[in-house]
């Protein structure tokens, strides 16, 4: 499917995310075109406009002939990666260094969370290396988020062959999780790659899972899944997730992920560009976040 045939299909095949003429001229930009508007974008979206009362330690207003200094510490936009090699490096000065240079350029973490390697004992998740992590992300100030709380990419043996059995159980570990950690991490990729769960490898690497997501239904999966998170802190910011960029994502998962009233169920639609196939130019970088932002 080309580029247009694309834009097109997507325009058509969900309601929400039609696309109005201004988007598809959009489309025709070229990267030079998009990346010169950039600074403007910036200074319209990203910044805005303050005013300060500057006091003293008596409470009162500083002189106005005091000069004052202001230096950001801290950007609001989050700019991460997974932290998973945390303490985990080859050596110790490994170690160091990857501790050093995360807290420098990142202020966003991600955290794992894969059920079949997070619980590979019925009953015994490793909460442990968890909190290990949360302690060192909140002494460098950074930002936790949790990923993924549900995927069918693997699962353990020791889930049961029914799968009504075994989705249960998924549901109460997507609870349990975010709960104990409300407060330490409060932004969940809750589904991973719901859009073609049902592809080979994981109906070979996650025949129970699968199967239960075969029998209940993509969508009541996804609002089940997202329900159980945010009965556990209503207040969490929620994703979903896939690597599908194509009509199928919105279609079969994102349009079905509301609740009786026709509300989203979710806070933020994740986007994996999966990169280690083929680097997204500027373009389609523009044309998937303008598709999928008619969403929000």
């Amino acid at each position: 499917m080309n580029r247009r045939d694309f834009l097109k299909a997507a325009g058509m095949g969900a309601a929400s995310l039609t696309m109005p003429p201004s988007l598809l001229a959009a489309a025709d930009k070229t990267a030079d075109q998009i990346l010169e508007k950039a600074d403007a974008r910036i200074e319209k979206h990203r910044k805005g406009n303050a005013a300060l009362r500057l006091l003293g330690p008596d409470g009162k207003p500083l002189d106005a002939s005091l000069e004052v200094n202001i230096a950001q510490t801290k950007h609001k936009f989050l700019f991460g990666c997974n932290i998973f090699k945390l303490k985990k490096c080859r050596t110790p000065e490994d170690n160091a260094a990857y501790e050093k240079h995360f807290a420098a350029m990142l202020n966003f973490a991600t955290l794992p969370f894969y059920w079949w390697n997070y619980e590979r004992q019925q009953g015994k998740p490793d909460d442990a290396r968890t909190d290990e992590i949360i302690r060192w992300c909140k002494a460098q100030n950074i930002t936790t988020k949790g990923h993924p709380l549900a995927w069918n990419w693997g699962e353990q043996k020791w889930l049961p062959e029914e799968p009504e059995a075994a989705m249960q159980l998924q549901l109460k570990r997507i609870e349990r999780c975010v709960g104990l950690f409300k407060n330490d991490i409060d932004i969940w990729d809750v589904v991973n790659e719901a859009t073609h769960y049902d592809r080979p490898n994981a109906k070979q690497n996650a025949p129970k899972l699968t199967e239960a997501i075969r029998k209940m239904g993509v969508g009541e999966y996804v609002r089940q899944a997202f329900k159980a998170a945010r009965k556990a802190n209503p207040n969490a910011t929620l994703l979903i997730n896939d690597y599908r960029t194509d009509p199928a994502y919105p279609d079969k998962v994102i349009s079905k992920l509301v609740d009786d009233q026709g509300k989203a169920l979710y806070d933020v639609i994740g986007i994996q560009s999966h990169m280690h196939g083929g680097c997204w130019p500027v373009k389609k970088t523009w044309e998937v976040c303008q598709i999928f932002a008619k969403a929000i």
